[in-house]
């Protein structure tokens, strides 16, 4: 009725196989088995793609380099953060939309901004946003916190006593100096070192200056320019750099976080803008 049960084929010792019978056994086991594994992959990547495209496209979007412009300005890691208060016709509203989610945030430009440094610390892709009600305004539009030291500080063999970590969390994002294990004695004063280190707070005009942030790695020397900004959320409240004009403290600098509208990173002679 329903047809006739085919015969299972008749084992065979391998040693009574020809060498093209075997050989297209194997063939055949091997094809099965990668099959299985590009099934395996295709899985896998397509649920890592659904949970994490948004990560995926941060890469997309700023993991690629950027070809730059070039200049022969050297980097001045010593020299101190040149900062130029704006008048008030220039303090002007800048309305930015952001890299990621093309939403559009109010930006007030406090003073214009140029820091040269080592590195010490970077921060991005922060996690929370890519989670359900996890985005912030102030995280999608300050993509990216870096920390610098200059002055004594930048000088390798002084640095290489210290540890910085850049640390992240739902009110605040901030640079945290400690001696490295071992280290008994600081070579500079505490004082000094809060005073030439800086937490910026970074958002990048383009994708061009976020990509450049993206690959800087640790003790390069960097310079940005831009200009001190104050963030307005959606709550209506402002996020205040350091040196805003309407900050509660205006003059405190100690290990200060400034917010930094960056509009041209330096890489040795590399510029992009």
């Amino acid at each position: 009725m329903f047809g006739k049960k085919q015969p299972e084929p008749e084992w065979r010792d391998f040693r009574e196989k020809t060498y093209d019978e075997l050989e297209r056994e194997v063939d055949a086991a091997y094809g099965e088995e990668v099959r299985k594994r590009n099934i395996t992959i295709a899985i896998v990547a397509a649920v890592l793609l659904f949970f994490f495209h948004d990560v995926a496209g941060f890469w997309l979007r700023f993991g690629l380099p950027r070809i730059p412009k070039k200049t022969e300005q050297i980097i001045n890691v010593v020299e101190n953060p040149f900062e130029n208060e704006l008048p008030e016709e220039e303090s002007s509203l800048l309305n930015y939309t952001t890299l990621e989610d093309k939403d559009s945030v109010e930006l007030v430009k406090q003073a214009s901004y140029s820091i040269s440094g080592r590195v010490v610390a970077k921060n991005f892709l922060f996690w929370g946003n890519y989670l359900p009600g996890g985005k912030r305004t102030f995280q999608s539009t300050a993509l990216f916190d870096l920390g610098l030291v200059w002055g004594d500080l930048s000088d390798k063999k002084i640095l290489k006593n210290y540890a910085f970590y850049s640390a992240k969390d739902t009110q605040a994002r901030s640079l945290y100096p400690t001696l490295k294990l071992g280290v008994k004695h600081p070579p500079l004063p505490w004082p000094y070192v809060r005073n030439h280190m800086l937490h910026l707070n970074i958002v990048p005009a383009n994708a061009r200056v976020m990509s450049a942030l993206v690959y800087l790695f640790k003790y390069q020397p960097v310079k940005l320019d831009g200009y001190l900004v104050d963030v307005k959320l959606d709550d209506g409240r402002w996020k205040r750099s350091g040196m805003s004009k309407f900050s509660a403290n205006p003059n405190s600098r100690t290990g200060a976080s400034e917010i930094m509208y960056v509009t041209r990173v330096q890489v040795g002679k590399r510029v992009y803008e």
